[in-house]
């Protein structure tokens, strides 16, 4: 035991044992100080704000949601964000919701997407409800992406009268997690209404994941919908 402690207690050895406890931190995951200021649920929130609200019509009762129009992110796989918009628009449990896939559209259209501000096909709506039986549609465009922490998620998304074509209810929001109010509700969400799947910090999954982020920018898009039907 004598000679254990004076072997531990030789400057060279005990240099040694800095230099690795100092690489075994390194290695470890850390929290910038950039993420903590954003690691909070209190504070002022998030609410959406420009959404443009019609009367419901009461045969409104099964959606088309179509593929996402990427618009500038061209480049950007959104199938996981278009997934959990989807999930989120069916917890509502105000549509029947049928998903249009991309390889659908271009058997029904000659394009596989559309924006929610171009001049769709004459043909759309009634295709469609030949297709799926639907009595509305839903269109999304991706007006901002920031896929790196801060991550950011801006979405344009008009629900469509399947019978008159009219709008009956839009938003057009940016949820950047930069801003502390977006942070602050996002991390409630994930603390109160969604069940965090991994041992990790809720924030860190929320702020640097954007597929994640996107089920509470869903939630909070949605959610307007749900308040307009109460």
């Amino acid at each position: 035991m004598k000679n254990y402690v004076k072997r531990i207690s030789n400057p060279l050895s005990m240099a040694a044992i800095l230099v690795l406890s100092f690489l075994v931190v390194g290695c470890l995951p850390m929290t910038t100080s950039a993420n903590r200021q954003f690691n909070t649920t209190l504070g002022k929130k998030h609410k959406v704000e420009n959404v443009y609200r019609a009367e419901l019509p009461e045969h409104l009762r099964r959606i088309a949601v179509l593929p996402f129009h990427k618009g500038n992110f061209e480049h950007g796989d959104f199938s996981e964000i278009e997934r959990n918009f989807a999930l989120e628009l069916i917890k509502l449990n105000r549509f029947e919701v049928v998903v249009v896939s991309p390889d659908a559209m271009k058997e029904l259209f000659i394009h596989d997407r559309y924006s929610s501000i171009e001049n769709l096909p004459t043909k759309l709506l009634s295709k469609l409800h030949t297709a799926y039986g639907i009595d509305g549609v839903m269109l999304a465009d991706i007006s901002y992406y920031k896929p790196y922490q801060p991550v950011g998620l801006g979405v344009r998304v008009k629900l469509l009268d399947g019978r008159s074509g009219e709008i009956v209810w839009a938003v057009d929001e940016v949820f950047d997690s930069a801003d502390p109010a977006v942070s602050n509700t996002a991390n409630a969400f994930f603390k109160t209404e969604s069940i965090v799947t991994y041992p990790i910090d809720a924030t860190e999954l929320t702020i640097h994941s954007p597929n994640r982020f996107s089920k509470f920018v869903a939630h909070s898009i949605f959610n307007t919908i749900s308040l307009q039907k109460d």
